[in-house]
């Protein structure tokens, strides 16, 4: 049986349902637009059914994504963890990291 695993956040998650943009940043890899399912102030987890996500992958992401505003900048992040879901689907943790905040 698996023991459960030590949780390391520092900030805590709020179901939340926001669309992202997540652009991987090695190009071979294709651009999503998602919904998250919990966000934080320094992340998000959202679920999907491309398989391309690894752990430590940087992305560029766009929080609050609307195609139509081009205003939105993106921000640099790191998957930090791949969970394999029910149906294909996988549930990814993505960290931006925030000045002046040291961790996870």
């Amino acid at each position: 049986m698996k023991e459960p695993s030590e949780n390391r956040r520092i900030s805590s998650r709020t179901n939340q349902s926001q669309p992202v943009r997540i652009r991987p940043v090695e190009t071979q890899y294709p651009q999503e637009t998602r919904t998250t399912l919990n966000v934080s102030w320094d992340g998000f987890y959202f679920a999907t059914s491309m398989g391309h996500y690894f752990s430590g992958m940087n992305v560029y992401v766009t929080c609050s994504f609307e195609s139509k505003d081009l205003t939105r900048r993106e921000e640099k992040g790191t998957v930090m963890r791949v969970d394999k879901l029910r149906e294909g689907r996988w549930g990814v943790a993505i960290h931006i990291p925030r000045p002046g905040r040291i961790g996870y």
